[in-house]
């Protein structure tokens, strides 16, 4: 099962992005919505300034009538000339009292301010204005005055007032536009996160059934898929670690039946000889043999289990070194007295050679306990396998960042198969080197797994002309 997706952007980017594209395209539209708007509107609106350039025409008119304007019949005609959607009007005689008109309210206090104001423009407030016209007669006397009321601002051409009312809408066009470009970039931004999210819920349900067989392979180079890299690697882990698990289950099941078959023997011999001492069948003069039989299986029995306790304690991922300082020549030599005694009793020859090529300090930190487990193995398998008459030899070289031991033995050398095997648990070896005998098959396993919770190494190879060389090296704690 894979998943893929495009490569991408951090999601800041992505958000920062689509905000300018939403401004940008915005901006675009609302300045081409108003162009197109306002040329359309044209057609249903008179400008602010409409009625006020209708002034010249409508004075023209009237001075053509010179005092006959004055005349209250003349209002019919009048209402004809100013029109009376856009402009009112009053007439005024020469002593400035209204003759008609449709404003009936006098703007002017008095004659004196009246005359003060004639061929002048008035501001009403609120866009308000009044053109006041002198009405003259044929000998150009003043008879009187018109007072021609208009406003600055937009009007409609047509009726339809939900059109006009549209119109004074388009202020708020560049909202409209926010908001849609808002709905359908969030809407995309949305996906882009969905699909990842609904991605890794897919996944978790499917560690959450036990199925690990899938990969997330989510590429877009945002916080989601650092997220998703980091799900994909935590699924990888886990599925190695299982794979693990279940290596070390199989591994358990083959320790059980290695011990069970391991102790199986020596438990029948104590078990069988027991039941013959029990039921006085044995022969008193063999009393002593058969007890030598019990104790010899035993012990063998015992060796097993505490080698397999050995193992259970190393091989805990909790197992640390438990480092001391030392001076381990000092300890190097109590070991070769314990060695050269054992080896005394078999007439073995025992030789130590120690070379300290040491500049800094002559303590170093150890786990001596381990240390000397896996020396104990080594030598004694050296001891085992090596007749009277023969030798043994340890050569140390100890550096200021490693130590090194060669163990080298006359005995018996090892097979191609214990070159191979030697180092793996429950390895018994072939004829040329057999450990059958009290053996278990674990100390040369526990020595590798010791050395090398010490950062160090181990190597088997055959002597010449024959015996057997054991090298390790291990590096002092910090």
């Amino acid at each position: 099962m894979g998943f893929k997706m495009m490569q991408g952007k951090s999601l800041k980017y992505q958000f920062i992005l689509a905000f300018i594209k939403i401004i940008t395209l915005s901006f675009i539209l609302s300045v081409l919505s108003f162009v197109i708007w306002f040329k359309t509107f044209e057609y249903i609106q008179y400008p602010a300034n409409y009625y006020e350039n209708q002034l010249p025409n409508i004075i023209y008119k009237i001075n053509e009538k010179y005092e006959a304007v004055l005349d209250k019949s003349f209002e019919d005609e009048m209402n004809k000339i100013v029109p009376s959607k856009g402009i009112s009007y009053q007439v005024l005689d020469s002593n400035g009292n209204l003759i008609y008109g449709n404003i009936k309210n006098s703007l002017f206090k008095n004659e004196r301010e009246l005359y003060e104001n004639l061929n002048s423009v008035i501001n009403l407030r609120n866009n308000n204005f009044a053109r006041v016209v002198p009405v003259f007669n044929k000998d150009n006397h003043i008879k009187g005055a018109i007072i021609l009321k208009y406003q600055l601002r937009t009007t409609q051409k047509i009726n339809n007032s939900l059109i006009f009312k549209l119109y004074n809408l388009i202020i708020f066009i560049p909202f409209v536009y926010i908001v849609i470009f808002t709905i359908l970039y969030s809407r995309k931004l949305t996906r882009n996160l969905t699909n990842p999210i609904k991605l890794l819920m897919e996944s978790s349900e499917k560690i959450k059934n036990k199925d690990l067989d899938f990969s997330i392979d989510y590429k877009e180079n945002n916080e989601i898929g650092k997220l998703c890299n980091a799900f994909e690697e935590m699924r990888v882990n886990l599925k190695d670690s299982l794979i693990k698990q279940w290596d070390l289950e199989e591994k358990r099941r083959e320790n059980i039946a290695s011990i069970a078959h391991d102790l199986k023997t020596p438990l029948t011999i104590v078990n069988t000889y027991s039941e013959a001492l029990i039921d006085g069948t044995v022969m008193e003069d063999k009393f002593k043999d058969y007890i030598e039989v019990i104790k010899r299986n035993n012990e063998r029995a015992l060796i097993l289990l505490d080698d397999m306790n050995k193992i259970s304690t190393i091989e805990n991922p909790n197992f640390a070194l438990d480092p001391i300082e030392i001076n381990i020549i000092e300890f190097l030599k109590l070991k070769e007295k314990d060695y050269r005694l054992l080896c005394d009793e078999k007439g073995i020859n025992f030789k130590v050679d120690i070379i300290d090529l040491r500049e800094t300090s002559l303590i170093d930190k150890f786990d001596i306990k381990s240390l000397e487990q896996v020396l104990d193995n080594i030598i004694s398998n050296s001891i085992r396998y090596t007749e009277k008459g023969e030798s043994i030899k340890l050569d140390i070289i100890c550096k200021d960042d490693e130590i090194e031991f060669s163990i080298i033995d006359t005995g018996k050398g090892f097979s191609n198969e214990d070159l191979k095997n030697l180092f793996n648990k429950f390895y018994k070896g072939d004829k040329s080197r057999s450990f059958t005998t009290g053996h278990s098959g674990l100390g040369m396993y526990i020595a590798k797994t010791i050395i090398e919770k010490h950062g160090g190494n181990i190597k088997a190879e055959n002597n010449s002309p024959k015996g057997a060389i054991i090298k390790f090296n291990i590096k002092p704690k910090s």
